[in-house]
């Protein structure tokens, strides 16, 4: 009976170092498949994702990252809102910073969404051939004008602008 026992348990033990080199086996390809699926991906990838995925791989890195997105996003908002009173681009920066900060933070998406439903809908009516062929007159009209308007300030003042000066104050 002691031997059945030593033969089961040397067949277990067999078993059991097969089972391991074969679990061994399955990592390593496992992670020889990882490497391969992330080289394919960073060959694919444009490089700003390239380097968001490299900085996902690791939580240090992608802290840094995460705090490098809410640093840019916020700084572009920043800007945007002092643009607002200022000279500048104001309402593009603040979306532009919002455009940042949604590349990381579901939040931030939220907050753009009906940004995007607006373009999206302003993209659509440029596009529609009724409205198209409408502000196409009303340009052309306006350009008419102004050319008139320009030949008859030409042909009654000459090329100077004293009458344009003289009502200004000062």
């Amino acid at each position: 009976m002691t031997e059945s026992r030593d033969g089961d348990g040397g067949a277990q033990s067999q078993d059991e170092g097969r089972a391991h080199d074969f679990e061994d086996r399955v990592e390593d390809l496992a992670e020889d498949l990882v490497e391969g699926f992330e080289e394919a991906v960073d060959k694919v990838l444009p490089p700003h994702l390239r380097a968001r995925a490299w900085a996902r791989r690791r939580r240090s890195t992608h802290v840094l990252w995460q705090a490098g997105v809410l640093l840019v996003g916020f700084g572009l908002v920043l800007a945007g809102i002092a643009m607002l009173v200022l000279p500048g681009p104001g309402w593009a920066s603040i979306i532009l910073g919002f455009i940042v900060l949604a590349s990381e933070y579901a939040w931030a998406r939220r907050l753009l969404e009906p940004v995007r439903r607006w373009a999206k809908k302003a993209a659509d009516a440029a596009l529609d051939p009724r409205v198209r062929k409408r502000n196409l007159v009303i340009a052309g009209t306006l350009a008419v004008v102004g050319v008139g308007l320009a030949v008859w300030y030409v042909a009654a003042f000459g090329f100077t602008l004293q009458p344009v000066t003289s009502l200004l104050p000062g």
